[in-house]
């Protein structure tokens, strides 16, 4: 496995044997999302970008447009399940595990260090984790392919790929704001690094950089009109980040992601900053990590990981001793293998929702209990609002104290047996029609105590049980039967979350 070569692609590798080797790969990781998008029911999130495709904007409270627009499409051709809403983020992994043997690749690794990175990706948790329809595949993606631009323009110069850098990092920006330190970390590493810096002479920088603002502007735009919605939202949710644990709980879990690679990770971020050619990578790899580890979660820069591991398998490669070589080579899969067989269960929807609580997967992985209960959840808010004597009934929506509960009910409802729903969380605040004439108001998820400054009585009616027992925010959640003191709109503001 020692590499004649330490820069550039090696392209005198058989093709036909580089496109099998890729492709297999590609088809492996969506093969395995394919077989188990269909486990589990839709997420929480999902019902909330569902719903925001369904009131198309040039932004929205949390995440810029791009996401919600493509399932409004996806799900508009194939149809509203989850497994074909998971179609694209499946396809996307297969994106991704490309990308993954495209560092190895371009940095010069010979075919065999490019199939020992396709195997470390098929095997990552981060990709191998992300099945849900959420920004987070799609922000991946975008960070992934704006390094690999980057790598490119370290190896090849080619004027035209500041062009491609720009255009990604454009899409970036519409698909989810934590691209930013991302961008941050490209430009100082383009003012550090001497040949990069003397580009910026050059037209190519400049058009990238004005394309990616064009892209993004139709959303700056949007915020600016409605008042900046994001940045209340980016403060609010500083105080769930910090109640998370902090510098320490983030670099416990960002090592768990890692897990047994940790150490050809550490090794290819030194021989990212000790290689003055491939310095710039490293400065943008390390201004995310670095941000975030203060004001983010440990998943943020987490794209980061596979362009770095790929510096680490050249390191490996580079071992002058063959028989030392070959065996970190064979540790490398041994680990790959092992952490994929260790975690596979907890990150791949692989438990039926019935075995979720007992097996404690509800509580170990949050996002497998945010599937579970939906269709009962609406079959419960129909009853309760069925059993509502009929004079209330008449006069009566649903407010949801979560995106969930009302998103659930717009896609499982019936629309003839239940009224209209609406939540004051994120997004969905803004979608409550200005008009509105309710006098009452079946409010899930609100005790009494909650929303007694906006009723005239208020007490409750129900409870919502989630099935199986799974621990989730709606199990035991309250539905409280509230006579509004005035008309719903005017009471909105007081009811608002953008947390």
């Amino acid at each position: 496995m020692s590499e004649s070569r330490t820069r550039g692609p090696t392209w005198h590798h058989p093709r036909r044997a580089t496109l099998l080797l890729f492709g297999g790969a590609a088809a492996l990781i969506i093969a395995v999302h394919l077989a188990t998008d269909g486990i589990l029911g839709f997420h929480i999130d999902e019902l909330y970008y569902l719903a925001s495709g369904r009131h198309p904007a040039f932004g929205y409270v949390d995440f810029p447009p791009v996401v919600p627009l493509l399932a409004r499409l996806e799900t508009g051709l194939l149809g509203v399940t989850p497994w074909t809403l998971r179609l694209l983020p499946a396809l996307l992994s297969g994106v991704n595990v490309v990308i993954s043997g495209a560092y190895v690749r371009q940095l010069g690794g010979s075919l065999k260090l490019q199939a020992l990175g396709l195997l470390v990706a098929v095997t990552a948790p981060l990709i191998v984790g992300t099945w849900l329809f959420q920004t987070v595949i799609f922000d991946q993606v975008t960070w992934m392919l704006s390094l690999f631009w980057l790598l490119s323009l370290v190896i090849d110069r080619r004027p035209r790929t500041w062009i491609w850098l720009g255009l990604t990092l454009g899409v970036g920006l519409e698909v989810k704001y934590l691209i930013l330190p991302l961008i941050a970390g490209i430009a100082i590493a383009v003012l550090l690094t001497p040949e990069l810096r003397k580009e910026l002479r050059t037209r190519y920088p400049w058009i990238g950089a004005s394309l990616m603002l064009l892209l993004w502007l139709p959303n700056v735009v949007w915020q600016i009109a409605n008042g900046l919605p994001t940045l209340t939202y980016i403060l609010n949710h500083q105080g769930s980040i910090q109640s998370g644990g902090g510098v320490g709980n983030f670099l416990v879990l960002f090592l768990v992601l890692l897990f047994l690679l940790t150490p050809l990770w550490i090794a290819g971020l030194i021989s990212l900053f000790r290689r003055p050619e491939l310095r710039a990578i490293g400065i943008a790899c390390a201004v995310p990590l670095v941000v975030y580890l203060f004001v983010g979660k440990y998943y943020y820069p987490a794209p980061t990981v596979p362009i770095v591991i790929a510096a680490g398998l050249l390191a490996l490669s580079r071992i002058e001793r063959p028989r030392l070589r070959s065996r970190l080579a064979l540790a490398v899969v041994v680990a790959s293998l092992l952490g994929f067989v260790s975690l596979a269960k907890i990150i791949l929807p692989i438990t039926p929702a019935s075995r979720l609580h007992a097996t404690g997967l509800d509580i170990t992985n949050t996002d497998f209990a945010s599937t579970v209960g939906w269709v009962s959840i609406t079959q419960q808010m129909t009853a309760i609002y069925g059993a509502l004597p009929s004079p209330e009934r008449d006069t009566t929506v649903i407010v949801s104290s979560d995106y969930g509960v009302a998103g659930a009910l717009q896609i499982f409802g019936n629309p003839k047996l239940l009224p209209a729903s609406y939540s004051p969380q994120l997004s969905d605040y803004l979608w409550l029609p200005a008009h509105l004439s309710a006098t009452h108001a079946l409010m899930a998820g609100y005790a009494p105590s909650d929303v007694a400054w906006m009723c005239t009585s208020a007490r409750v009616v129900a409870h919502l049980t989630v099935p199986y027992h799974v621990v989730s925010l709606e199990q035991g959640s309250p539905v409280t039967l509230c006579t509004l003191k005035a008309p719903l709109p005017q009471l909105w503001s007081g009811l608002r979350d953008f947390s």
